[in-house]
């Protein structure tokens, strides 16, 4: 493609050192020497880490400026200056200590910015004014009632923040990544909110001014499907799956940020009068920060933008702190192999990638190639070790897209008479450094040696529960975008040998019709006794097949392609039933939500699948046994019961109700009078009353005293359970004296808490031991309070 850029516009730079650079482009290309930078290491010399390829690079930009003249020229100038074009020369390896070795094949890493030709072939100030994204800027200046060609800077900047954001999240949720607190979903939040945040903050509300109440992203996002329409149409057909879930994401971020947004004030104002008090700088810390990333749902960069618009710094480590803490508790780590050796280049020079023949083989003679124990390498192993086995070939699946590793045993025979004499009992199979199977397990019987021919063995029937599940779950993610809409994709899933666990994108629960839709079509397919079909082809010829890939999984050229005709095509490596049939059936045993629009279902096929029936049949046998009915009656009897109970239960309180009112009559007689107005007080224990009869008492006694009067009622009703209630009347309260603010304080004595209204509140606690203490503590002061204020 030409694309007719005026020769004397560009320019190029160099690495400083790199001559054979400066003469191709000099005298080969025939660039003027003037026009040749020689840049240094942070310029133009380009790593892929700490470690790893690297190499010098040279780099094209075009000049908006040639009547500036060339003697002053800088290319870090970006006001005259655009980097559009690069070439990196990957000829080294960077090793720990820094040093380069030469690499065995070198090439050459090549790539130019779209949006930057864009941007000079349009001729525009910036990326942002293309219209790869201009039109977006220009949807939401409409919304927010302003001009962009007349707006000030921050204004201009405000409006690029939303066009760039708004294209990258429609791009993203198209693809399958739905906003939520985790990975890349949390990245799509993080955009959206910016965008909403910044989008409120221009005055944009709703589809516009006159509709402040909806959401205004589904606007924005109409803009950015309609730019793909003829470079992605995959956006356009995912259209109301990706504006459902903005919408709801946006509502929802709108219900906290009122809150949050007062809250964030607030602590900003403590900042920096603390600051200004102390003569320190101010800062938010952790705690607070987290608070408001945790509980209002604040992205901690919006909180350091909004804190830095008032001179306020964050504290960052003491929120990675908070979020370490809640990393630790709620998200498990992920389950990598590593080989703890001192050097793992060496272990992979000396160990090849293990050949896998379990597709079609549950046995097969191998060669030990290592020994691992605790992740060193060792020669020999004894009776009783725990070890690491790497082979040559292998017919244990090693744990990958979701399915478990292999369980099964290695045996080791004399040579001589084929005897046995040793037995290992692997009970786990990773991979490790590429493509090298790690088998965990333990020795039970002789010893191994590096170099020993081994009998591996996988166990048979876990495999089958294995292959069941996996194919299952295949036929689930079809029979869910059948029922629910091709617009949900898999989050995640795990398949085992007695369940699978498949994770979704969705923006609510599956009802129970759906569910019974979703498991009638998987039993169907099963049924229908299917062969599957299982081919190796190009990447790109697979997509093209229309077969299913796991968003975020990195695939090689060649990829392995699962299909059920007529049903289900999808990218898996993993084991499967050659036919439908050997799943048996199939049964989903849960469905619930795991985080934000992600949903999970936990269901079982194969032999669990009779299991789970026939133990839940044995179950209801018990039950109609129990209930003296039969199975089609349980419904009805067991609602006939839960009335019954309910009926008897009302009975029960009401007769203690009436109890604890017959008691509390008797203890109006000891109501103490506090002058010099009268004021009524009455403080005791009720003993065993539970809490609504302790209520009912309170109720009673407050209406049989006079007014101004107080009474404050305790009870132990068990299970290691305090019960307290306050009841003051009108007189009491005009004193100052406030029931919810009393009795919490006195429920504190006995472990607990709890309050209410200035006339009447309940409270609870766990230390019954404590509470005649506790209610001398509330006589005293509840008599030393109305004491002051009669005063």
């Amino acid at each position: 493609m030409r694309y007719g850029l005026l020769p004397e516009r560009l320019w190029i730079s160099v690495f400083e050192d790199d001559d054979e650079a400066f003469s191709i482009w000099r005298d080969v290309v025939g660039v003027p020497e003037e026009r040749i930078k020689r840049l240094g290491e942070d310029d133009n010399f380009w790593t892929s880490g700490a470690t790893g390829p690297c190499g010098p690079c040279s780099e094209m930009y075009y000049d908006f400026h040639p009547e500036r003249g060339s003697s002053t020229a800088d290319l870090a100038d970006d006001s005259r200056f655009i980097e559009f074009y690069n070439l990196v020369f990957m000829q080294y390896n960077k090793k720990d200590d820094g040093s380069l070795e030469p690499l065995k094949q070198k090439n050459i890493d090549t790539g130019m910015g779209l949006e930057r030709m864009a941007r000079i072939l349009q001729n525009v100030p910036n990326n942002y004014e293309t219209d790869l994204i201009f039109p977006i800027i220009k949807k939401a200046a409409s919304m927010a009632l302003v001009s962009y060609s007349t707006a000030d800077d921050t204004m201009k900047t405000n409006l690029k923040i939303i066009g760039d954001h708004m294209r990258a999240v429609v791009y993203l949720i198209s693809d399958g990544v739905i906003p939520s607190n985790i990975g890349r979903g949390y990245v799509v939040r993080r955009l959206i909110r910016r965008v909403v945040r910044t989008g409120r903050l221009v005055g944009m509300r709703g589809d516009g001014p006159e509709n402040s109440e909806s959401a205004f992203l589904p606007s924005l996002a109409e803009a950015v499907i309609s730019l793909s329409s003829e470079i992605d149409p995959d956006v356009g057909s995912r259209r109301k799956s990706i504006i459902g879930e903005l919408q709801r994401e946006e509502l929802r971020f709108v219900q906290t940020l009122g809150r949050g947004e007062k809250l964030l004030d607030e602590l900003l104002d403590e900042a920096l009068v603390s600051a200004g008090d102390n003569g320190d700088n101010p800062c938010l810390s952790g705690e607070d920060v987290f608070l408001l990333y945790d509980t209002y749902g604040f992205p901690v960069e919006i909180t350091a933008e909004i804190a830095g618009e008032r001179g306020v710094t964050v504290d960052m480590k003491g929120f990675d702190i908070e979020m370490e803490n809640q990393r630790k508790q709620s998200q498990a780590a992920h389950n990598v192999v590593k080989l703890s050796v001192g050097n793992e280049n060496e272990i992979v020079k000396s160990i090849p990638d293990t050949e896998f023949l379990g597709y079609d083989s549950l046995s097969a003679t191998a060669v030990v190639k290592g020994l691992l124990i605790d992740g060193n390498p060792v020669e020999h192993v004894s009776e009783g070790s725990d070890v690491e086995i790497l082979l040559d070939r292998t017919p244990f699946y090693a744990e990958s897209g979701g399915q478990v590793g292999d369980n099964g045993f290695l045996y080791v025979y004399e040579e001589e008479g084929g005897k046995q004499n040793t037995v290992i009992e692997i009970k786990d199979v990773q991979k490790s450094l590429g493509n090298i199977f790690v088998h965990k397990g333990t020795i039970k019987q002789g010893s191994v040696d590096v170099g020993k021919k081994i009998d591996a063995a996988v166990d048979g029937k876990l495999r089958q529960g294995a292959k069941a599940h996996h194919t299952a779950t295949h036929l689930l993610q079809s029979a869910l975008k059948s029922v629910i809409g091709s617009e949900t994709s898999q989050a995640g899933s795990l398949v085992a040998f007695d369940r699978l666990r498949f994770d979704f994108s969705f923006h609510r629960p599956l009802s129970e019709k759906e569910l019974l839709e979703i498991e009638s079509l998987v039993n169907q397919w099963i049924s229908n006794a299917t062969h599957l079909e299982t081919n190796v082809m190009a990447l790109q010829d697979a997509k093209n097949a229309g077969a299913t890939a796991m968003f975020g999984e990195k695939y090689g050229e060649q990829v392995r392609v699962v299909e059920v005709p007529g049903v289900s095509m999808e990218l898996c490596g993993g084991t499967h039933v050659s036919n439908t049939a050997e799943i048996r059936g199939f049964k989903v045993i849960s469905e619930q939500g795991i985080a934000s629009g992600i949903r999970r279902i936990e269901a079982v096929a194969g032999d669990a699948f009779v299991e789970y029936v026939c133990s839940r049949d044995n179950y209801m046998r018990h039950l109609c046994s129990t209930l003296k009915v039969k199975a089609e009656d349980v419904n009805s009897r067991v609602e006939t019961v839960l009335e019954e109970l309910r009926t008897a239960r009302n009975e029960v309180s009401s007769l203690r109700n009436k109890i604890a009112v017959l008691k509390a009559a008797t203890l109006a007689s000891k109501a103490a009078t506090i002058e010099p107005h009268n004021v009524r007080i009455l403080v005791e224990n009720m003993g065993d009353v539970d809490a609504d009869g302790l209520k009912s008492a309170a109720e009673h006694l407050i209406g049989t005293l006079q007014d101004p009067a107080a009474v404050i009622l305790g009870s132990s009703p068990g299970d290691g359970k305090v019960s307290l209630v306050a009841a003051f009347t009108p007189g009491v309260v005009k004193m100052g004296v406030q029931a919810g603010k009393f009795v919490g304080g006195i429920a504190k004595h006995c472990g607990g808490g709890g309050g209410g209204k200035p006339n009447f509140a309940q409270a609870g606690g766990r230390q019954p031991e404590n509470l005649p203490e506790a209610l001398e503590k509330a006589r005293a002061e509840i008599v030393a309070s109305i004491s002051s204020k009669s005063s």
